[in-house]
């Protein structure tokens, strides 16, 4: 899940690998090769341009964020071999898609899974295992400070510091140092209008996932937990400019599986600042998918057979589409993306001038 950022472009990233597929459908064994692919898109879901990082190695991309200067730095790791270690790499690109940089941060094997600006043109880059790295607009590592959570992302604060979600639920200042630590396991998390924060978890203990609230002096407020279904996550977090907060919660529904195709439903819970729930209403989108500026929804996802859904899950007789919902949940667009037999969507968000970052992972 990502939080959306306003303005009229598509732009998708995928991540393309060769794999080994079990007769089940789902992938089994990594073998080779992956490379990243990043395409533009225009707000009718027309393709504009794509651009491929190939090194000859296994390229892997986690995440993307849109910089200041209308350019994007995608964030993953790189291996000479899937049986060998990874390491972790920050990719920097303008707004044409042309690569402007491209650092292997650390010999140390772990994955870069997550990414924020700062405020002088760096960025503050997230390790998997628990290491933050700060380099500079060059690529270049200013410092390396490691700390005892795992990491699952991370969001630039409005006071020029960071948060971050995993193991447990962290404020650092602009330099890295240590604000507060709460001992919170998070998935993701969201800077509330006053300050606070909204954070989410889903999976085991939080099967059903679960919405949390922390006010501006890091307290614990209030939680809920969103789903009626087990085994879903929080795909989708929103702060109105009224203060209610929009919550999409997706989950499967094995009574309605095709075969090896799983069925997913999500549905839009809305609560009040209090934490009250109001009311929810059924979306089709399914993770991973971003609000957009209007108040509607991107996703990427594969049509389930003979309905008007559409489910996570890759399947042979169903290409992987990128579709854009109204405010209203009506679909604007569909645009089938023509990429391979195999792939895995991995994340969507929108930039700055309308349009979405997809992130996928494509079996040859």
């Amino acid at each position: 899940m990502k939080s959306p950022i306003p303005g009229p472009h598509i732009m998708a990233v995928f991540v393309t690998l060769g794999l080994c597929i079990a007769a089940t459908g789902c992938f089994s064994e990594r073998i080779a090769f992956m490379d990243i692919l990043v395409s533009k898109y225009d707000p009718g879901g027309q393709h504009i341009w794509s651009t491929p990082i190939d090194s000859g190695k296994q390229d892997y991309a986690t995440e993307i964020i849109e910089t200041s200067d209308g350019g994007f730095a995608i964030a993953g790791w790189i291996a000479d071999d899937p049986s060998l270690s990874v390491h972790p790499r920050v990719v920097r690109m303008d707004c044409d898609g042309r690569t402007l940089w491209d650092r292997t941060l650390d010999s140390t094997s772990d994955e870069a899974v997550a990414i924020a600006e700062s405020k002088d043109g760096g960025f503050f880059v997230g390790m998997k295992y628990g290491s933050i790295i700060q380099i500079d607009d060059a690529g270049h590592t200013a410092w390396n400070r490691t700390f005892n959570h795992s990491i699952s992302s991370m969001i630039a604060t409005v006071d020029g510091g960071y948060a971050l979600a995993g193991s447990h639920t962290v404020c650092l200042d602009g330099d890295g140092n240590l604000i507060w630590d709460l001992p919170y396991t998070s998935t993701s998390i969201l800077q509330a209008s006053d300050g606070g924060f909204f954070v989410e978890k889903s999976g085991v203990p939080y099967a059903n996932g679960t919405l949390f609230s922390i006010d501006s002096t890091h307290s614990f407020v209030w939680s809920y937990p969103v789903g009626i279904r087990e085994n879903g996550e929080i795909t989708s977090m929103h702060e109105t400019p009224g203060g209610t907060i929009e919550v999409v919660y997706t989950y499967p529904d094995h009574t309605k599986n095709k075969g090896v195709i799983q069925y997913f439903e999500s549905e839009q819970v809305t609560f009040e600042k209090n934490g009250t729930p109001t009311g929810s209403i059924r979306v089709i989108a399914v993770d991973p998918l971003t609000r957009t500026s209007d108040g509607g929804y991107a996703f990427m996802g594969y049509p389930f057979p003979e309905s008007s859904a559409y489910t996570s899950f890759p399947d042979a007789y169903s290409a992987l589409h990128l579709v854009r919902l109204s405010p209203e949940g009506v679909v604007v667009w569909d645009t089938s993306l023509d990429l391979g037999k195999w792939k895995a969507p991995q994340s969507v968000l929108q930039t700055r001038d309308g349009g979405v970052i997809t992130l996928v992972v494509i079996g040859l």
